[in-house]
């Protein structure tokens, strides 16, 4: 046994303590019409890639829906850029992806853990409820 994990830690397959991801926070998204464009005018058809427009539009563009809230975690592009790759739907709320895919506007909660201050997973589920 001891033979098979020290070979799996030698290949990256196996740590022998996982590092543990701490709540940071959380913020509320609406995801109206200008979250579903990028800068450049191309149609988003990632939920994350959309979630990430979101982020910008807030940050960097000044572009605030009604309902968004503020962040302290997604201010800089080295933070956003993270988004596409982090973000897993809460059990439950899977109908909010298809609906954002759809085009529909929708109020999410999105929760992040991270650790040393970086996002490394955010949680999203409907806003309202």
């Amino acid at each position: 046994m001891r033979i098979l994990a020290a070979v799996l830690l030698m290949l990256g397959l196996f740590t022998p303590v996982a590092q543990a991801q701490n709540y940071m926070g959380e913020y509320y998204a609406y995801i109206g019409p200008s979250d579903h464009w990028n800068s450049q005018g191309v149609r988003l058809g990632d939920f994350g890639a959309i979630l990430q427009q979101d982020r910008a539009n807030f940050h960097r563009f000044g572009i605030r829906d009604q309902f968004d809230s503020a962040d302290p975690f997604f201010g800089t592009l080295s933070a956003r850029s993270r988004i596409p790759t982090i973000w897993q739907v809460r059990p439950g709320s899977e109908y909010v992806v298809n609906r954002v895919l759809s085009g529909h506007e929708q109020y999410l909660r999105v929760e992040v853990f991270g650790t040393g201050g970086i996002p490394t997973r955010i949680f999203v589920s409907e806003g309202a409820g």
